[in-house]
């Protein structure tokens, strides 16, 4: 690979969530402290968690979604682009999910910070609003939060759909 190229936008997008996500700590008044924690293109499934849950990753959703095209040559694309946000904590054995759904609103607290504005319409996170341009809108979706399960998972995880608007040149 040659270290000269530009990195790809959307690889830019998942590093800057990765980032973001990170920024979870408990001096913060966060749950957990995310740093080190938080995965690019890698599914947490149980024993496949490297080191101690938490551990948060995001990977790209199986379809894409249907792009507009604009300019001349249709060299532009508006697109939405879809993100999984998947979350896995310590199992706890008394009640499994509670540490779950504490992992989930941190991670959920951090997203907000991409669409948190002031009363009078200002991003209130001035360098994490819209991940700093490079997006032009989030939709976070509600999130579905399991139990461990045989076969399936270890620890209590949760999955968060995000969807964000991208427009760019083709091929950057």
């Amino acid at each position: 690979m040659n270290a000269d190229r530009p990195i790809p936008r959307r690889l830019k997008v998942i590093m800057a969530l990765q980032n973001l996500i990170a920024g979870a700590s408990i001096a913060n008044g966060d749950a957990f402290d995310l740093a080190d924690k938080v995965f690019r293109n890698r599914i947490l499934i149980g024993a496949d968690v490297t080191g101690k849950p938490p551990a948060v990753a995001i990977v790209e959703a199986p379809r894409a979604d249907i792009a507009t095209f604009a300019g001349e040559e249709a060299a532009f694309r508006k697109d939405y682009w879809t993100i999984m946000i998947q979350g896995i904590a310590a199992d706890n054995r008394k009640d499994t999910e509670d540490d779950i759904y504490y992992l989930c609103q941190d991670v959920e607290r951090r997203l907000n910070r991409m669409q948190a504005e002031t009363r009078n319409g200002r991003p209130e996170y001035q360098e994490d609003y819209l991940l700093g341009g490079m997006i032009t809108s989030v939709e976070i979706a509600p999130p579905v939060i399991r139990p461990p399960e045989a076969g399936v998972a270890n620890n209590a995880f949760f999955y968060l759909a995000i969807r964000l608007g991208m427009a760019a040149k083709i091929g950057e």
